[in-house]
């Protein structure tokens, strides 16, 4: 069978058969070629689509992307044509059911079938993408399952990775909801890793039945992508199949495997039950971590800042500054119970940044108090920072809590309670003794200066302790680089371009606490120079983003496009850097696992190699 097939503008070659399949653009039908009596399949867009110029444009990009594919997992495209007066792309003929009918007739895949799909859905993922091509509508019934494999088919929504080279189709929102990834309404975030994520949804449903989240509408299916926890999967699914899946669905793209290499490696490693720990590397847990105030986000303990929503997390620091929340409510009204109960639980989330919280769940105070004193400005401004997000009013005071206006108020407005009750138990008697009102009047002097006394020192109890402890020492040069991130972070405009940043910051910090001492020492300087390559990579793109919105914004003006190929560049050298970290992380690991440490220089240079390539398009 030739590489290639000669144009027929008489359609006279090609003798049609049976219709295969029918979609809402197109439908496909045996063909015969009458030369050379090669069987092939054809789509042929409807005769309503023929005549919108877009649908045709799409359908010969389809064929442009697709002919330079060849792959045994990919379904091989010849080219665009007329057939019996209609545009079609002529396709290799698979004689095999898709994958969605083969799910609907036997049900729910073992493992042992589960990963032979995976793995030939993961290697024409790898080709694709390394042509430069990402699917962007992966799902089963875009999946045939011919014998010597899967093959995936129907590129009609593909775009190239890069976009200096995509179409203006590039940037609508396109997909199958049950399969699209979170970042999938934004086409800007849209990347390699898309298609990973459209792969898990797949894989779970090959395990389950159903695709991982549902819904009564498209959009709200869209939205349980986007915030709906990960649903468990089946128990009698080994458990590295379970967490392989599960990354496969991060809500974050920079939580996921990173390539589609990645993730065929990981599945021959399913494959070996001897392997030790090549695996895709485990998110490093470290029990400091706290919870941003503001997003609820993942606080790492070692970086003073939330790559969510860019918040700077409290860090408690010795001092002489005070922390004092004045609302919302009146003067000396109890704190909206709600509100306390919110505050508990943020409070204990971040528990190991020092926070003793047991005297505020023991009674609701009121209105204005101490929360903490006793700390640095800059830990105090942290916490009234986190207490906005959190819906309360607070107020930092370097000065005794006891200056601060709401606070005297508050102590005056308590004390005259109490006198008033005092006064009243000591004058009783005085009403059916009258006698006696003259012996009792210094008591009530002496009750009101009680009363002050008690108000005050009532009012100045701190609600919450809190304590600082060290933290294992890192690094000196990455400890620089990661005192520099809360400035850095916050000026970073889009969410995804900081938890790009944080993807990369978090593989740094798993290599720091995973590997080891004298492995950390070894790889200071790459480590510091890919966090602050990948600083600037976060930063540049979304400036080169931020100009591509605006309205002026011209794809076809050479300076224009320049930029959109510096994105591309900064985009593809920081997902290969932060696909390094993983390789990187999970060979030390190996290594740890057999005692040897040789293994790791050979990923050393590699990560050398990916700062390297950073620093060239940094470079004018």
């Amino acid at each position: 069978m030739s590489a290639t097939i000669a144009a027929d503008p008489s359609g006279s070659r090609w003798e049609l058969g049976e219709e295969l399949g029918c979609g809402a653009i197109a439908r496909v039908v045996r063909v015969r070629d009458r030369v050379g009596g090669e069987t092939y399949a054809a789509k042929l867009l409807h005769p309503r689509h023929e005549r919108d110029a877009t649908a045709v444009t799409r359908f010969r990009r389809e064929a442009e992307l697709s002919a330079r594919l060849v792959h045994p997992n990919l379904v091989r495209v010849w080219g665009a044509d007329t057939i019996a007066g209609h545009t079609a792309l002529l396709m290799e003929l698979v004689e095999g059911p898709t994958l969605a009918r083969a799910l609907a007739r036997l049900g729910p895949f073992d493992e042992p079938a589960l990963l032979g799909i995976a793995e030939g859905l993961a290697a024409g993922l790898a080709y694709a993408h390394g042509c430069g091509v990402i699917h962007r509508d992966l799902k089963p019934a875009n999946v045939l399952l011919a014998p010597s494999g899967p093959k995936i088919a129907d590129f009609g929504m593909a775009r190239a990775s890069s976009f200096a080279e995509a179409d203006r189709g590039a940037m609508t929102v396109l997909g199958t909801p049950p399969y699209m990834a979170p970042e999938c309404l934004d086409p800007l975030a849209v990347d390699p890793r898309a298609d990973l994520y459209a792969l898990g949804c797949m894989l779970f449903e090959l395990a389950t039945g159903s695709p991982p989240y549902g819904g009564a509408t498209p959009f709200a299916v869209l939205e349980a992508h986007r915030s709906a926890p990960i649903p468990a999967l089946p128990e009698q699914l080994s458990p590295r199949l379970r967490r392989l899946i599960t990354q496969l669905l991060a809500k974050s793209a920079g939580d996921r495997p990173q390539s589609a290499g990645a993730v065929l490696h990981a599945l021959a490693e399913l494959r070996d039950p001897e392997s030790v720990a090549l695996m895709l590397p485990a998110r490093h847990e470290d029990p400091d971590d706290g919870r941003c105030a503001g997003c609820g986000a993942d606080v790492l303990a070692d970086v003073r800042v939330c790559f969510r929503c860019g918040l700077i997390p409290v860090i408690l620091e010795p001092g002489s500054d005070s922390v004092i929340v004045v609302g919302p409510g009146r003067i000396s009204d109890k704190l909206d119970s709600e509100r306390r109960d919110r505050l508990v639980k943020w409070l204990r989330a971040n528990a190991a940044v020092g926070f003793r919280t047991e005297r505020l769940e023991q009674r609701i105070p009121r209105l204005p108090f101490v929360l903490l004193r006793g700390v640095s400005g800059a830990s105090a401004r942290s916490v009234v920072a986190s207490l906005e997000r959190l819906d309360l009013q607070a107020d930092l005071s370097s000065r005794s809590p006891m200056a601060h206006p709401a606070m005297r108020a508050h102590v005056r407005r308590m004390t005259g309670r109490s006198f008033t009750v005092a006064a009243a138990v000591i004058m009783t008697p005085a009403l059916a003794y009258g006698p006696i009102a003259v012996a009792l009047a210094p008591l009530v002097g002496v009750a009101g200066l009680i009363a002050w006394q008690v108000s005050r020192r009532a009012a100045g109890r701190t609600s919450v302790t809190g304590s600082s402890h060290a933290r294992p020492a890192l690094p000196p040069a990455l400890s620089r680089r990661l005192l520099a991130l809360p400035h850095a972070v916050p000026k970073i405009a889009q969410r995804r371009h900081r938890e790009a940043l944080g993807a990369v910051v978090r593989r740094v910090m798993g290599l720091v606490h995973g590997a080891g001492a004298p492995a950390t020492q070894m790889a200071d300087h790459e480590l510091d120079h890919a966090l602050n390559l990948a600083t600037v990579a976060a930063g540049r793109m979304d400036e080169i983003e931020s100009m591509m919105s605006s309205s002026t914004f011209d794809p076809a003006d050479a300076e224009h496009r320049a930029l959109m190929q510096e994105r591309d560049m900064w985009a593809a050298r920081l997902l290969d850097l932060t696909a390094t970290l993983d390789a990187l992380t999970a060979r030390m690991a190996a290594a740890h696992a057999r005692s040897r440490v040789a293994d790791s220089e050979e990923l050393l240079a590699s990560l050398r190699a990916n700062v390297e390539a950073l620093e060239e398009v940094q470079r004018p």
